[in-house]
C-alpha cells in the first residue's frame, strides 16, 4: 500500500488532517511566547478551517480516482462531519470562544458545507457518466469486433 492508497481512505485523511491543524495550531501558540500574535483566536480558528478546505480538496480529488467502493461517499460525508466537529470542538477549546461569537467563521464553514456538497455531487456525477460511457463503448466495441469475425472475450 502506497502513502496515496492510504490517504484515499476517507477517515484516515480526516483524521490526518485535524493532527496536522492540531500540531500547527499548538506549535503556533507554543511561538506566540517568543513572538506574540496579534490575536490567538483568529489564528487556532484560521487553522482548523483551513484543514478543513484542504480535506475538502484532497478528498474530492481522490473521489475522482477511486475505484468504485461501496460506501465509500458515504465514509467521505462521515469523515467530513467528524472532522469539522472535531475541528470546531477543538478551536473552542484552544480560543473559550464557541461558534456562535466567531460570526465570520460560522459563514465560512457554511460556504465549505454546501461546497464540499456540490463538489462530491459533481465528483459522483462525473464518476457515473464516465463509467457508463466505458461500459457502452466496451459493449460497441465487443459488438464491432464480433461482426467482423474477431472474437472479444
Amino acid at each position: 500500500m502506497t502513502a496515496i492508497d492510504f490517504f484515499k481512505k476517507p477517515p484516515l485523511l480526516a483524521a490526518v488532517t485535524f493532527l496536522t491543524g492540531l500540531l500547527i495550531v499548538v506549535l503556533g501558540l507554543i511561538a506566540s511566547y517568543f513572538s506574540p500574535l496579534p490575536d490567538h483566536t483568529v489564528f487556532v480558528w484560521g487553522i482548523f478551517v483551513a484543514m478543513i478546505l484542504i480535506y475538502i480538496i484532497f478528498n474530492t480529488v481522490f473521489s475522482f480516482v477511486v475505484q468504485s467502493t461501496p460506501g465509500y461517499w458515504a465514509a467521505s460525508i462521515y469523515s467530513f462531519l467528524g472532522l469539522g466537529v472535531a475541528c470546531i470542538l477543538a478551536s473552542w477549546a484552544f480560543t473559550g470562544l464557541s461558534i456562535y461569537e466567531m460570526n465570520g467563521f460560522r459563514s465560512v464553514l457554511s460556504i465549505l458545507g454546501i461546497g464540499y456538497t456540490v463538489f462530491l455531487g459533481i465528483g459522483f456525477s462525473i464518476k457515473r457518466i464516465t463509467d457508463l460511457t466505458m461500459r457502452r463503448d466496451s459493449e460497441k466495441l465487443k459488438r464491432d469486433s464480433d461482426e467482423i469475425g474477431h472474437n472479444l472475450q
